[in-house]
This record gives C-alpha cells, structure tokens and sequence, in this order.
C-alpha cells in the first residue's frame, strides 16, 4: 500500500518538477542570449530578450539575476541607443528596488549609476560611486561576482593612463569567482589596452601578447567586447599597419570614437588637413553627447542614490535602537517578575511565622496539661526547645536565602543595564556622526561653490571692460560664459594708431578651458607688445602651447593688426569662425581666408597671414561658435544664415549697438533654455576722421 502510495505522489510531482526544468533552461537560454547580443547593435531584439528575461527571473524568484538583466538594459540603451533614455532605466530601476527593500537591486542601480558616470567622463564621480558599491557589497552580499565594478574602474584608470592601477583591476577582476563569458574577455581586453602605456619595442611585444590571449577567447566563447574596435585598431597602429587601422576606423558605428580614430590615423600618415577634419568632427560629436542637461540628470540621480543609502543607514539605526528599546521592557518586566517573587517569599515567610505563633499557643497548652506530672513537664519543655530552635534556623536561613537572591537580581540588573546604556550611548553617536558628515559635505559644496565665483570674477577681470574713446576707432566687445568659468577669450592692444586685436575659443568647457584661455590671453598680449605680424604671433602661440599639452586641448584664434591711419588690415585666422565684413554691395558677407589649424594642436606648424588694403568705414564683426550654435529647447542652432541676415538688415549705429542687438537675438532665439556653450562678441570700425 505505501509503495503505490509513493509511485502515485512521484507521478503527481513529476509534471512539477519538468515545468521548474523547462523554466530553468528557458532563463539559461535567455541569460546566453543576452551576453551575445549586448557586444551587438540589436536593440529591439535584445530589449525583447532582456524583457523576456526578467519576468522569467521574477517567476523564479531569482533576484540577483533579475537585477543584474535590468542593469544591462540600461548599460545598454544608454551606450547604443541614447544617454538620457538610459538614465531613465537607471532611475526606474532604482525606484523599484527602493519601493521593494531590495538591498541587492540598490547595490546594481549604484553599479549602473557608476557606468554612466564613467561614459559621461564623470571619473572622479564614477570612481567614487564604484568604490562604495564595492564597499556595500563586502557588508550585505560577499558572495556576489564584483568583476563588473573592477572592469569599471579599469577603465577610469585607463582614462588617467595609470597602468599599474589598471592592471590591478584587471588581476582582481579575473580573480572572482564564477566570471561571466564578457567578463573574462573584457579584462583581457584592458590587457591589451594597458599594454598602449609601454613605449617602443616593449609596447608592441606586450600588446602582441595580451592581443593572442584576447584573440583566442573571443572565437572560444564567441563574443566581441565592446572593445574589439579599439583594439584590432591599436593592434594594427602599433604594428605600423595604418591602411587597415583607417580602414576599421571607418566600420566604427559611434560617431565620436570613429571621428577620434580616423583623426589619429590621417595624423600617423602624414595627412595633416584630414587629420584635422576629423579631429573637428570629433570635437562636436563629443561636446554635444555631453551635455549640461545630461550631466545634471546623472548628478540628480548620483544624489538620489546618496539619499537612498543614507535612508538605508538610517533604518539600520532606527531598528537597533527599537532592539535596544525591547530589550529594556524586557528588562523591566524581569524586574517585576522579581518582584512578585520576593512579594511570595514574604507571605511565605508570613505563614511560617503565624504557624510558630499556633505552636506556641499547643506548648502552652501542653503546658498547663504537664503540670500533672513533672516528667511529661520536662519532656514538653525539652520537645519545645528543640522546636524553636528549629524554626529559628529555619527562619535564619530562609531570611539569607530570600536577601542573597534579591542581591544577585539585583546586580544582574544593573550589569544589563549598563551594557544597554553603553549601546545605546554607541547607537546615538554613530547617528551624530553622520549628521556631522552631511553637514561637512554641504559645507564643502557651498565653499567650491564659491571658488567658483571668484574663478568667473578673475577670468572675467582678464578681459578687457574698457574700450578706446577716439575719434578714428569705434571698439566694442563681451563675453558669456556657458558655466561659472569657461573657454572662450578676446583682447586688444592699442599703441599709438597700431591695434592688435583677437579673439578665440578654447576647446571644452568649465575650469580647464579657462586656465587655457589664461594662459592664451597672457600670451598673445606679450607677442603684441614686439610689434610681430599676426601670422608669427599665431606661430608662437603654437609653439608654447603645444609643449608639454598632455590633454590635447587647441585654441582657435582669428587675430588682426590694424592700421587707424591707412585703414590697412593684416590678419591670420588659426581655424576660427570666419568673420563678417561690411560693404557697401553685399551690404555684410564672410570673410574669405586661408584655413589655418587650430594653435596647440601640433608643433612647429607654420602659420599664413592674409591682408585688406583697407576696411575704412567697413564695420567687421567677429564672433565665436557659442553665437551661430546657440540652441533652444528643441535643439534648433541659431544658424550664420540668421545670423548674417541680422547683420545685413541692422543699421549700422555704433559697435556696441551691434553686439547688444546680436545678444538680445541669441536669448531670444533660446527661449529659456541654457546656454550650451560659451559666447564672444567684437564689433570694430575704422572711422574716417571727418565722419
């Protein structure tokens, strides 16, 4: 009977048991497919596998991998699809894990929080972000592969060109434990890109090893790294093959990594003019995709994770002190418990004393009944003092029995409630702590806050405010800055009827671009004041700023020489925005000139200077790529079209008419949205006396 039993339950649970098989290989197979389509530019097929994923890895109550298919998708989407919509999986994600106490899905929403951070350029940030995952994993989830957040930092360190930190990432990443088919390959991947750091024979010996090691695995587990690119083309340059590295430059798909590679390898042949046609395209490609909007959706979102783990912190403090509040009553209600027990020993004591009182009242008794006879009285009186003596032992010891345990409650008590009091003590200064730690981090934001200020008020005091009053000249000139600091610069020198003047935009945004311009602006007004051309100020220029220009940043410049007497004007444009001349025929047009390069870009460039007979009378407006580029909230450039029919159908007043009017037309045209980039207006004339 037991036997049939067993083989009716086994056949019950047998469809059981092959539906949780069936569902098993289902989240294998779909966990395969997602690591094969994530190096891949499927999107719609691999949100469909990863949407898949997920409502599988719910079913099976699988946290941990739902997770981690979640951070994925938004990896994913913001790397090949777009930054802001990745972000928004990020955020979600985030909220989810928020509303369901997940502390693993907070650590993998700080994980995916720390990845955009880095593909924004954020390392400081990102490098932050991933330390403190790491840090939470270590507390909440030791047994959960880390190798993701190595890579992570891999690749900051590789941004800092720190080899021996990128390594390390490396080695401690192949270190964890059940590694993931993108993760073996993409450390050995930084392998082959630590290994550009080398110099010489060194470097291409170690890429050539670390490249056969990466080759291997990827055709063994086929899977191409998102940075099977890059290294194919850093394969092929450090072999000297730069035909191939510019024929896979041209198959990269992101527009900002193939500009930047195509650049390097017209660069490494020779061909200076495409080189630079690219590093252009580069330029663009990487200051639009960063954009202040974005750059503040991740800082919202890295400040939203800093509440969450504090809230997190929080929490934790609140329940032990809710534990310490428990054991407390506890405490208390031991305490009465012992009360009621030393109250029972006293009505026991009691009854004990009103028995001796009955015992006397029967001796007494006996007593009167042993007069009779003396023998019974000295046998009574022998039983009665024996009695006593009894009870009053009793009673003795009873009475030290009763005050020996009321002592050791007593001390017992005291003890735990010291031990208490110590935590709690504990408890409230760790809370303290991390109010003073808040406080400490506002303070710091409020001073760089401040810096920052004072940094727009010195760079602004660099550029002159003061513009000549005579009768031949009519100059005028201003400059906004995108940020509290920026790039952008213009300068004049006027010594007797000799003006030098200049303008120029410095590549990037915020702090280093303005000790750039510093710097720039330093320089140009010393080589004014040796009366050079501005063909050979632009050349020296070139020549200091190149030196030791680690960070690749360029400066373009137009700069001019102009004659008030004869109305003869020299200049030399170094890759700037052609500016606008005057005229009585096409009433304002563009300026032809000489396409020179940008000044710090490559040493020991000779730079071609231009000249105009004269351009008495002939307004020439002169202006950076923040004017013409200006957008608003659709995303719509303000355009040299618009500008140049607002120039030709403006009636020439004075310069600093020109240049208000051109500003109001410009915030107009934005429409509330923020500046995206820095903007520099100058206006001159040369004026015949008479006029």
């Amino acid at each position: 009977m037991k036997r049939k039993i067993t083989i009716y339950l086994l056949l019950l649970l047998l469809p059981l048991v092959l539906a949780a098989q069936n569902h098993q290989a289902d989240i294998d197979r779909l966990t395969k497919e997602m690591y094969r389509l994530y190096s891949s530019h499927e999107v719609e097929q691999f949100m469909n596998v990863t949407d898949q994923l997920k409502e599988a890895c719910l079913k099976a109550k699988d946290e941990g991998l739902f997770y981690r298919t979640w951070a994925n998708q938004a990896s994913f989407t913001f790397a090949k699809v777009s930054r802001e919509k990745g972000m928004e999986i990020a955020k979600a994600m985030n909220e989810y894990s928020q509303k369901h106490d997940s502390k693993l899905g907070f650590y993998y929403s700080s994980v995916a929080n720390a990845n955009q951070a880095g593909a924004l350029r954020m390392d400081i940030k990102a490098e932050e972000y991933y330390l403190k995952a790491i840090k939470y994993k270590q507390a909440y989830f030791p047994q959960i592969n880390a190798a993701p957040v190595y890579l992570g930092l891999a690749k900051i360190y590789h941004n800092r060109r720190d080899q021996k930190k990128l390594l390390e990432m490396t080695d401690k990443a192949l270190k964890e434990p059940n590694l993931s088919v993108p993760s073996i390959v993409d450390a050995w991947s930084y392998r082959c890109i630590a290994a550009m750091h080398y110099h010489g024979e060194v470097q291409k010996t170690e890429l050539n090893k670390a490249y056969t090691e990466w080759k291997r695995l990827s055709e063994k587990y086929n899977y191409r790294s998102s940075f099977a690119d890059d290294i194919e083309i850093y394969h092929a340059q450090v072999n000297g093959d730069y035909e191939k590295m510019l024929e896979l430059a041209q198959r990269v798909k992101l527009p900002q990594e193939k500009y930047k590679l195509m650049s390097y390898a017209y660069e490494w042949q020779g061909k200076w003019k495409e080189a630079l046609k690219y590093h252009k395209e580069y330029k663009k490609a990487s200051d639009s995709s960063n954009t202040a909007d974005i750059r503040k959706q991740a800082a919202e979102h890295a400040m939203q994770m800093d509440i969450i783990r504090a809230e997190n912190q929080t929490k934790e403090l609140l329940l032990h002190n809710q534990s310490l509040k428990l054991a407390h009553a506890q405490d208390e209600l031991e305490q009465r418990q012992l009360e009621e027990e030393a109250l029972s020993l006293t009505l026991k004591n009691r009854e004990i004393e009103l028995s001796n009182a009955s015992i006397k009242l029967k001796n007494d008794s006996l007593d009167r009944q042993a007069q009779q006879s003396k023998l019974s009285e000295y046998q009574s009186k022998l039983e009665l003092e024996q009695n006593k003596e009894r009870m009053e032992r009793a009673t003795l010891w009873t009475a030290i029995g009763v005050g020996a345990l009321i002592i050791a409650f007593l001390c017992i008590y005291l003890y735990r409630r010291s031990r208490h009091m110590k935590a709690l003590t504990g408890a409230y200064d760790k809370l303290e702590t991390a109010y003073e730690q808040l406080e400490q981090t506002t303070a710091a934001k409020e001073r760089i806050e401040s810096e920052l200020r004072i940094a727009r008020e010195i760079q602004m005091s660099m550029v002159p405010h003061e513009f000549p009053k005579r009768p031949d000249l009519d100059l005028y000139a201003s400059m906004t800055p995108a940020k509290e600091v920026g790039g952008d610069l213009y300068d004049y020198l006027l010594e007797d009827d000799i003006l030098y003047f200049c303008l120029g935009d410095v590549s990037g945004k915020g702090v280093p671009a303005s000790l750039f311009m510093a710097q720039t602006t330093r320089l140009f007004r010393a080589l004014a004041k040796q009366h050079l051309m501005p063909a050979s100020i632009a050349t020296r220029l070139n020549n200091e700023l190149t030196e030791k220009n680690d960070n690749g940043m360029f400066v373009t410049m137009f700069i001019g020489q102009l004659n008030l007497n004869s109305g003869h004007l020299h200049f030399c444009n170094a890759g700037h925005n052609p500016p606008v001349i005057g005229g009585d025929e096409k009433h304002g047009s563009f300026l032809e000139m000489e396409p020179n390069a940008p000044i710090g870009l490559w040493p020991g460039l000779e730079f071609i200077g231009e000249e105009i007979e004269s351009i008495k009378g002939r307004p020439l407006f002169v202006y950076s790529d923040g004017l013409n580029e200006a957008e608003n909230i659709k995303q719509e450039q303000f355009g040299d079209d618009h500008m140049l029919d607002i120039l030709r159908h403006t009636k020439f007043k004075d310069a600093r008419h020109v240049v208000e009017l051109m500003e109001e037309e410009v915030k107009r045209h934005r429409n509330g949205a923020e500046p995206n980039d820095d903007m520099t207006i100058m206006c001159l004339k040369a004026l015949n006396i008479k006029d």
